[in-house]
């Protein structure tokens, strides 16, 4: 039992006596590491972070009710509304009115967007943690800046801008839409009045042969025709009589015998004539005589174009002749309107021969016009509800950005990672301590024990004689530990300034 305790003891100073011989490698490459480290983390340009985090909030009216215009997914929201607002025109608008870079005086409004846009990240965050999550509906607006206040005002008017272009994105995208479906709209309505006055010419031009018109026209056809039948039985009647009354006519003599037994009438001497011819020689007196009585009276004698004397003096032959003109009026008046019917029934029979290729032509106009009719009932309902959502948009009642978190001044800076720089110092030092320590002890051959001695590992040990150490060594030993004293004083003095300095707040 007691052997291990001896090993333990005798390893424990082995370990001591080697400290106390490298003590200088620990003593200036650890702390020089560590207090090199704590210089370069306050030493460095800063970058302060400062973050706003928005919130995709959806319409707290029911999509039922109102039907936005807008249907861009949150990601393509957030792409559309960066791709505005992270652009050179708009951020040089916003150093004009705030500059984040006061110090660069040798830099133009066009360096410094490019900075800003350098500086400027996005990230979808949970609104609740606050963590990063691809799927959140939520994101976060990170700016970097040597001020942490300027960080803070130029996140804050970041984030404004992100609010305001989304909201005006979405109440162009409305409006956009609202705007193409009234010009779609209008253009249809003007195709509409194109086709009405295609009907109306068309209208104009064929007439009655429309298929409007198909069964008048039929109905009129069937009406000609039994008109037609009626007229030919009254026509027939009528010839019938005229026949008559021609036959009667001409059995009645126009004139009257006179009293002095004057032959007046040119029936009665033509039949004396007639019988005397029979009777005598032509030479015979009464037979000249006849002739000469026949030729006076033919001499005359007028007739009108129907056979009828005109200076007939027998009242019968004049009342026959009468009845016979009115037959023959009336007769004329039948054929003519035969003619007529005749004519009206050719041209509506010409009307129903046109009407089938009407038909398809106008047929092919109507499509024309109910399709038109149709796309423009439905732009006017696409239209109405485009208006509605537009009105909705402007007011801000859809889905919209919603600062969720206020951009804050940062206490301690992204850049640079001061206290992981420190505690990199620190394994860096002890590390590169331990090495030199163990790369001095290999390499140094000098005997300090009788362990030192393999050859002398069975032969006992009398007794060992220390270090001594004079009055000069003692001397020197104090103004080495001084000097190294006031050497890391003096560092850790200046180091002290410069962490002071760079953990004052900013004006």
């Amino acid at each position: 039992m007691d052997i291990p305790d001896a090993e333990h003891t005798s390893g424990l100073s082995s370990y001591l006596g080697i400290f106390r011989r490298r003590y200088k490698y620990v003593a200036t490459i650890g702390p020089g590491c560590i207090l090199l480290a704590i210089y370069l983390a306050f030493t460095l340009p800063t970058l302060y972070e400062s973050t706003a985090t928005i919130l995709i909030e959806p319409s707290t009216v029911n999509k039922d009710v109102v039907l936005t215009t807008v249907t861009s997914l949150s990601n393509q929201q957030i792409e559309i509304v960066s791709g505005r607002v992270m652009k050179r025109d708009v951020l040089e608008q916003l150093i004009k009115e705030y500059d984040p870079y006061p110090q660069a005086h040798d830099q133009t409004p066009a360096q410094k967007a490019q900075r800003i846009l350098e500086n400027t990240k996005l990230e979808r965050v949970d609104p609740v943690t606050m963590k990063p999550d691809p799927d959140a509906n939520a994101f976060a607006l990170h700016y970097d800046n040597p001020d942490p206040q300027r960080a803070s005002d130029v996140a804050d008017r970041l984030a404004q801008l992100f609010l305001t272009y989304n909201q005006r994105t979405r109440s162009q995208a409305a409006e956009e839409a609202a705007r193409f479906l009234a010009s779609q709209a209008a253009m249809v309505s003007k195709q509409m009045r194109e086709i009405d006055e295609e009907i109306n010419r068309f209208k104009n031009q064929h007439g009655d042969a429309l298929p409007e018109y198909l069964q008048r026209n039929q109905a009129a056809i069937d009406r000609g025709q039994h008109d037609l039948d009626s007229l030919q039985q009254e026509i027939l009647r009528a010839e019938e009589k005229e026949g008559l009354l021609a036959v009667e006519l001409s059995h009645t003599s126009p004139n009257l015998i006179t009293e002095a037994g004057d032959l007046t009438d040119v029936a009665t001497v033509r039949a004396k004539l007639a019988e005397a011819q029979q009777r005598y020689t032509p030479d015979h007196p009464e037979v000249k005589r006849l002739k000469r009585a026949l030729e006076g009276l033919m001499a005359q004698t007028n007739t009108t174009s129907g056979g009828i004397v005109a200076n007939a003096t027998n009242p019968q032959y004049l009342s026959i002749a009468s009845q016979l003109e009115s037959a023959r009026n009336e007769l004329k008046t039948l054929r003519g309107e035969t003619e007529r019917i005749r004519a009206q029934m050719n041209n509506y029979e010409e009307l129903l021969r046109r009407t089938p290729g009407v038909e398809r032509e106008y047929a092919d106009i109507l499509r024309r016009r109910e399709t038109a009719q149709t796309a423009y009932a439905q732009l006017q309902d696409k239209l109405q509800r485009a208006q509605v959502a537009e009105n909705f948009e402007s007011g801000e009642q859809g889905e919209k950005f919603t600062l969720l978190a206020a951009p804050y001044p940062g206490r301690l800076p992204v850049y640079p990672n001061r206290i992981g720089l420190i505690l990199l110092g620190l394994v860096l030092g002890g590390a590169l301590s331990a090495i030199a320590v163990a790369m001095a002890e290999t390499s140094d051959r000098t005997m300090r024990s009788a362990r030192d001695f393999p050859q002398l590992a069975d032969v006992p040990v009398l007794a060992s004689i220390p270090r001594i150490l004079n009055r000069h060594d003692k001397r020197r030993q104090r103004l080495v530990f001084v000097s190294w004293v006031a050497a890391y004083a003096v560092v850790i003095l200046f180091i002290g300034a410069i962490v002071a300095s760079s953990l004052r707040p900013h004006a």
